[in-house]
């Protein structure tokens, strides 16, 4: 695989564990400054506008790898993830939802990275 074509690779990856960061990460930065006495009001909008995009990127990273390996299957479990996010973040609060929201990234982004190796070009040298 040439360089130019590995350059979005690490996209889904890196956008979902941002979205988890954006989320948990939030949540426990909050929750220690809390702690020492720190009062942080944070826009509820905003915080899930940056978990939502993040997500979206996520299924957006996983375009290379379905032109590459032509599975569909990741980037629809990822869509679905993204699609329960949403309405987790928008409609109706729900905090196991979430986290199936969530799982259904991680295990797209995983599935989509082992389908790329398994149609990675073997390589054979001569003896």
């Amino acid at each position: 695989m040439s360089p130019g074509k590995r350059q979005f690779t690490w996209l889904s990856g890196v956008a979902t564990v941002f979205s988890l960061l954006a989320c948990y990460g939030t949540l426990l930065v909050v929750a220690l400054l809390g702690a020492l006495g720190v009062s942080i009001v944070l826009n509820e909008t905003l915080w899930a506008g940056a978990i939502m995009v993040f997500a979206v990127l996520a299924v957006g990273g996983l375009t290379p790898g379905l032109l590459r390996h032509r599975k569909a299957w990741p980037i629809l479990v990822a869509g679905t993830g993204a699609g329960v996010l949403g309405y987790v973040m928008y409609v109706q609060y729900d905090r196991m939802i979430e986290l199936a929201g969530f799982a259904l990234l991680c295990i797209a982004a995983f599935w989509d990275w082992r389908l790329r190796h398994a149609f990675a070009p073997v390589i054979r040298t001569s003896e």
